[in-house]
């Protein structure tokens, strides 16, 4: 397996990244981290997706990690051209994200989508948004206008539209608006699988969290049929 490090020119800036390539290529994984995050927290997951034979693309937000330009409301752009980046090394590209990214990559234009613990809901409660202030703000170099809240009410709803190339993962011990969003599309006939005892900033470590994954790339991809 190759792996480098990398530069995306996509929406008018430079997004840096870590490209995950198998010696035999099936199809393309976009992976994006939450608010807070960084490329890096993801290489683990992203290992694993790439050791299916899938070619893994692990990006910085606007305003994480490495990406020097600042958070705002034109990371769903972002995500829409990396997707397009990212077609370049396989015909079908799923995108699998955590939190703020699980919402973007589910309503993305990837072929499959996969939200772990999505951040789905418009609103949040003032006690959500102060420990995320508190415990996550601090590594995002965000404009005093263009807050995660803010930024999340102008972001699309998830719509049924080809629900059975979506998926969410959630745990049990989540943030409750996530839990809550989760348990009710699980009604609608969307996949959604419940990860018991994960909390929201470990689950996309937890191995049960990982073989629901797994077994859903493993049925999209056609993996050793």
């Amino acid at each position: 397996m190759n792996i480098k490090r990398d530069t995306i020119y996509a929406n008018g800036i430079n997004i840096p990244c870590i490209v995950l390539t198998p010696s035999n290529s099936i199809g393309v994984a976009l992976i994006t981290h939450g608010y807070g995050g960084c490329k890096e927290e993801q290489l683990g997951l992203a290992y694993r997706v790439s050791e299916l034979g899938i070619t893994t693309c692990v990006i910085d937000l606007r305003g994480h990690g490495e990406n020097t330009n600042l958070f705002d409301g034109n990371i769903l752009l972002d995500i829409k051209d990396v997707i397009k980046y990212c077609h370049n090394f396989g015909e079908k590209v799923v995108a699998i994200g955590h939190s703020l990214g699980g919402r973007l990559s589910l309503i993305s234009s990837a072929d499959y989508a996969v939200g772990i613990s999505p951040a789905l809901d418009k609103n949040f409660s003032e006690k959500t948004q102060q420990i995320l202030n508190d415990v996550r703000g601090y590594r995002v170099k965000e404009s005093s206008d263009e807050k995660l809240f803010k930024v999340i009410e102008t972001l699309p709803t998830l719509n049924d539209d080809n629900s059975k190339n979506k998926m969410i993962i959630y745990g049990s011990r989540d943030v409750p608006e996530i839990i809550n969003s989760s348990s009710n599309l699980k009604e609608t006939g969307l996949l959604v699988k419940e990860v018991k005892n994960a909390l929201h900033n470990d689950i996309f470590t937890v191995e049960d969290t990982i073989q629901y994954l797994i077994g859903q790339l493993n049925i999209w991809f056609k993996i050793n049929e």
